[in-house]
C-alpha cells in the first residue's frame, strides 16, 4: 500500500514537472489598492468633534463600519475594570520625564472623544442621506 502512495506521488510529481514549459513567464504582479487609515480630526473646547477633508471624503459604508466597531469598543471598554488614579498619574509622570505620548491614559477623555466623533459622523451620514446608527441603543446592548 505505501509502494502505491509512493508510485502516486511521484507521477504526480513528474506530472507537474512536464507540465512547465519553456520560457514561461507568468503574468505581471497586480498591485491593489492601498487604503490609507484615516486621518483623526479634532476636538474643540466645547468638546464638538470636527471631521477632517479625509473623513469627510470617507463612503458610508466605511464611515458606518468605523462607527459600530468604535462602539463595539466603547461597550468593552465599560466592562474593563478602571484604572487607578495612582496608575494613571505614575504613567503621566514616566511619558513627562521620557517624553512619550499620554494618549490613552485618561479613559473618560477619550471615551467623549470617542462619543463626539461617533456623532460627528453619524451627523455626516445624515447629511450624506446614508443610513444613520442609533447610537444610544447600540451601546445600550451587551458586549458580545
Amino acid at each position: 500500500m505505501h509502494t502505491r502512495a509512493l508510485m502516486l506521488a511521484t507521477l504526480s510529481l513528474l506530472a507537474a514537472c512536464a507540465a512547465v514549459v519553456p520560457g514561461y513567464t507568468p503574468p505581471p504582479f497586480k498591485e491593489t489598492k492601498v487604503v490609507e487609515p484615516l486621518r483623526a480630526g479634532d476636538m474643540d473646547a466645547e468638546e464638538v468633534y470636527h471631521m477632517s477633508n479625509q473623513e469627510k471624503a470617507t463612503d458610508c459604508k466605511h464611515l458606518k463600519g468605523s462607527i459600530l466597531v468604535t462602539i463595539s469598543r466603547m461597550r468593552q471598554q465599560a466592562k474593563e475594570v478602571p484604572t487607578s488614579s495612582l496608575a494613571v498619574g505614575a504613567n503621566k509622570a514616566a511619558t513627562t520625564v521620557l517624553r512619550g505620548s499620554d494618549r490613552g491614559l485618561d479613559r473618560d477623555a477619550e471615551y467623549k472623544r470617542d462619543r463626539a466623533r461617533i456623532e460627528a459622523y453619524n451627523r455626516h451620514l445624515a447629511s450624506k442621506k446614508c443610513p444613520t446608527v442609533n447610537i444610544e441603543r447600540e451601546l445600550a446592548r451587551p458586549p458580545k
